[in-house]
């Protein structure tokens, strides 16, 4: 059975020292126990794209607090991941994908951004080569799309403005509304060769083929768990 993966899921196995047990688990499995996604986090993005979008729309080019990126022509209708996909000939691996924003430059060229509701801290940039990977992916996709060649890659945090202590003025203007502001952060990201994603796509496949899971990392917490509740929920 051909396979398909998502950049997000891809990058995993760019992240050091992932588990290839997890990593298989995870893609097998139709329905993970006590998964949760708080919502507010897919609102904050939609917010963030309809506002940037509306004002392009309305003056031509991005917000002022929009990080500089480039010389901004267009903003393009980003696909849905049904349709934003990409099939490695080497490996018959699908990837697909559905980036936050396709930015049209100056010279026809084009800068993917996601976006993360988060702090950039020192836990988020130990995230970073999996994000790396996903940004890469959406470029390798988009390379075989209409949205080439990818000259840039960003991810924009968006940092909740909370320090009232060091800014007063977060008190001030919320003195007649709840109002939660965000600071936006521009974190660049390297522009792979394809051969950066194939790579990934070959060793994704080479863990999901077999039907069975291979070893875990030794010490892996997320395997211990597994075990624990295997061994919880053993009958007899």
């Amino acid at each position: 059975m051909a396979l398909t993966i998502s950049a997000t899921n891809l990058s995993e196995i760019a992240q050091p020292g992932y588990c290839p047990r997890c990593f298989w688990v995870r893609q097998k499995s139709r329905r993970l126990p006590y998964q949760s996604f708080p919502g507010i986090f897919s609102s904050i993005d939609r917010y963030v794209k309809r506002m940037a979008r509306h004002h392009f729309d309305s003056a031509g080019e991005l917000p002022a607090w929009f990080p500089a990126v480039g010389e901004v022509e267009g903003m393009e209708t980003v696909p849905t991941y049904r349709s934003f996909a990409a099939t490695d000939p080497k490996t018959g691996v699908t990837l697909r994908g559905e980036p936050d924003e396709v930015l049209r430059l100056k010279g026809a060229t084009y800068h993917i951004v996601d976006y993360k509701t988060a702090r950039l801290t020192t836990n988020a940039e130990s995230m970073f080569p999996r994000y790396v990977a996903q940004l890469n992916a959406y470029a390798y996709i988009g390379g075989r799309h209409a949205f080439s060649p990818v000259s840039g890659l960003s991810l924009i945090y968006f940092e909740p403005d909370t320090d009232v202590e060091a800014d007063p003025s977060l008190a001030v203007r919320t003195q007649e509304e709840f109002l939660l502001g965000f600071t936006p952060k521009l974190k660049a990201v390297d522009v792979k060769p394809d051969s950066f994603i194939e790579e990934l796509l070959l060793l994704a496949s080479q863990i999901l083929e077999p039907e069975t899971p291979p070893e875990g990392n030794s010490g892996c917490k997320e395997c211990q768990a597994v075990e624990e509740l295997v061994e919880m929920t053993r009958l007899g």
